[in-house]
């Protein structure tokens, strides 16, 4: 069975370390020593009861790595396949999983090529954002995103494209903030939204849908949107969140084709019309869900 594929867009930041000729009389590092995890009373971005909020980063050596797959045996939503060669793993999803699960998918590497850093150790701007209290707060999640961007600037141009995107963020920041939605990150043809209930989140993506097929209507083009809605707990720290709950929430969204709202069933109340619930199994999640299409016409 060939191994799953994991987004480029999950791409681990690289370590910054010296190069080869950047001074004279260069010389490879030795390896870092493995050091013990450090006591809350070092760590003052450690929560008084224990709690890190930003306790670690994973990262995979790709040259110590030999596809033993252990990693993502113990932490699947953690570690997937390196995109492109099926030999090397990579990390995919570090908040999914506890602190507990990632040092122990890192041990497992018999050639220690899973790498944790201390959040003390990383640089200001890769903190930026991640301060402030965490808590385990429910939300209902919504991703969007347009249907072969990619192809749609390569047929519109740069200029037309630019335009284009303009008129689709203001339209859908206009609609999802009409409803309480609150945008946690663009991706720069794409939202990432959380709202405080799931019938607001239902009412947004409608009204975002129907916002497109009206301008199709009346200016010949809108761009095909898909929508993945989904209630459940998430780690909330500053104006961030993390947690499996996240990640569900994307691969919903992934599943829907242009001009589709598909929801994890448990968020669509009965008033809402939708298909029948069908069961979707999610990339990088052992256990499949239920899934409908929310239904907008």
């Amino acid at each position: 069975m060939p191994r799953s594929r994991r987004s480029s867009a999950s791409i681990p930041a690289r370590s910054l370390s010296a190069c080869p000729g950047s001074s004279p009389g260069w010389a490879r590092p030795a390896a870092p020593r493995r050091r013990p995890w450090p006591s809350a009373a070092s760590r003052p971005w450690a929560r008084a009861d224990g709690f890190a909020l930003m306790a670690i980063r994973a990262r995979v050596d790709r040259h110590k790595c030999i596809g033993a797959g252990n990693c993502i045996t113990l932490a699947p939503t953690a570690f997937d396949w390196l995109a492109g060669d099926y030999g090397k793993s990579d990390v995919v999803g570090p908040d999914s999983v506890d602190e507990e699960v990632l040092r122990a998918a890192a041990f497992a590497c018999p050639t220690a090529a899973v790498i944790l850093e201390d959040v003390s150790e990383l640089l200001p701007w890769q903190l930026r954002g991640k301060t402030g209290p965490a808590r385990r707060v429910l939300k209902t999640f919504m991703f969007t995103d347009i249907v072969g961007s990619t192809a749609l600037v390569e047929a519109l141009g740069d200029e037309a494209w630019e335009t284009m995107l303009r008129w689709h963020n203001t339209a859908l920041r206009e609609l999802f903030t009409a409803q309480g939605g609150e945008e946690i990150s663009t991706t720069g043809d794409g939202f990432f939204v959380s709202f405080d209930s799931p019938d607001l989140a239902v009412a947004a993506a409608v009204a975002i849908q129907r916002r497109l097929a009206e301008h199709r209507a009346s200016a010949g083009f809108a761009p095909g949107v898909r929508i993945g809605l989904h209630a459940s707990d998430a780690t909330m720290i500053g104006g961030d969140f993390s947690g499996k709950g996240v990640h569900e929430a994307a691969r919903i969204a992934a599943l829907g084709g242009a001009g589709e709202i598909v929801a994890s069933a448990a968020t669509v109340g009965e008033s809402n019309r939708t298909s029948d619930p069908r069961s979707a199994t999610l990339k990088g999640l052992s256990e499949p869900i239920e899934v409908v299409n929310v239904e907008w016409r």
